[in-house]
């Protein structure tokens, strides 16, 4: 699991027991943030490595997850292949979109991950072995 979104998971996990372990009520009620997409954030970054080391000329594919309650990549609406450094970006992401993304590593090697904003439009998305 990616380190952004275990982090994302832990806080709100202690969050949640923070509002279930207190026992006095406190005086003022606490703010609600409610996190939401940045809509000048429309690029998602993808990082793909093999053993470690950046991956250039692999082709990633990008699409929109067939079912959301269980995302899985979709039918792709774009393939790119990775630069020097193993990068490749995908701009024109509608900013509050789940999207998918898969590497074609080799014949039968894959490696895909399904985000959403709170996790594309934070970080770089992390493929490979």
């Amino acid at each position: 699991m990616p380190k952004r979104l275990m982090i994302v998971l832990a806080l709100a996990s202690l969050a949640i027991a923070a509002c279930h372990s207190s026992s006095v009520p406190s005086a003022s009620p606490s703010p609600s943030i409610s996190p939401s997409p940045n809509p000048s954030i429309k690029t998602a970054t993808i990082e793909v490595t093999i053993l470690g080391t950046p991956a250039p000329n692999i082709p990633v594919e990008a699409s929109t997850p067939r079912n959301t309650s269980s995302p899985r990549p979709g039918t792709p609406f774009e393939t790119k292949d990775t630069g020097k450094k193993g990068m490749v970006k995908f701009n024109h992401l509608k900013p509050d979109g789940v999207y998918c993304w898969v590497a074609i590593l080799g014949p039968g090697q894959r490696s895909s991950f399904c985000a959403g904003w709170a996790i594309w439009q934070t970080g770089t998305i992390m493929l490979g072995t």
